[in-house]
């Protein structure tokens, strides 16, 4: 079982995934750039692209439904230019690290336009099984997702 899952956890930090977004009217504040609370949305549909990305036999969306909690424990965002209503971003999104209790995504976010990297994150998140309340193991979560 441990050389099945180090080839999980190395299929997961070697996966690399890219997703396109547009800026909409509401993401932006009175001046037409982000508001800065808006980067968390994007960095979520970055870390969905990623999960559904890397070849699960189903959805994560199907994880939540069927009672995991995908939550974040850490954020440390790092703003380094602006993007305004009807830009597109590209979302680049991988795992830096992984724990036993929780994973570390590294994204960061291109104004598609000029190829400007807009914003970069680390973003620690954790699994909970909500049924039992219980944190789960990082490996074994990827190994029913990867192989369900």
């Amino acid at each position: 079982m441990n050389d099945q899952l180090t080839e999980i956890q190395e299929r997961v930090l070697h996966h690399q995934d890219s997703t396109r977004v547009k800026i909409r009217f509401n993401d932006t504040d009175a001046m037409g750039i982000v508001h800065f609370k808006n980067y968390m949305v994007y960095f979520d549909d970055g870390f969905v692209s990623f999960m559904n990305s890397i070849g699960g036999n189903k959805p994560i969306e199907q994880f939540i439904y069927e009672g995991f909690g995908l939550g974040l424990k850490h954020v440390d965002i790092t703003y380094e230019n602006t993007a305004k209503f009807g830009d597109y971003i590209i979302v680049k999104t991988q795992i830096e690290k992984i724990g036993k209790k929780s994973f570390t995504f590294f994204h960061e976010l291109f104004r598609e336009s000029d190829g400007k990297r807009v914003a970069l994150v680390k973003a620690t998140r954790f699994v909970m099984d909500l049924n039992t309340k219980k944190l789960r193991d990082i490996l074994l979560f990827f190994k029913e997702f990867l192989e369900e």
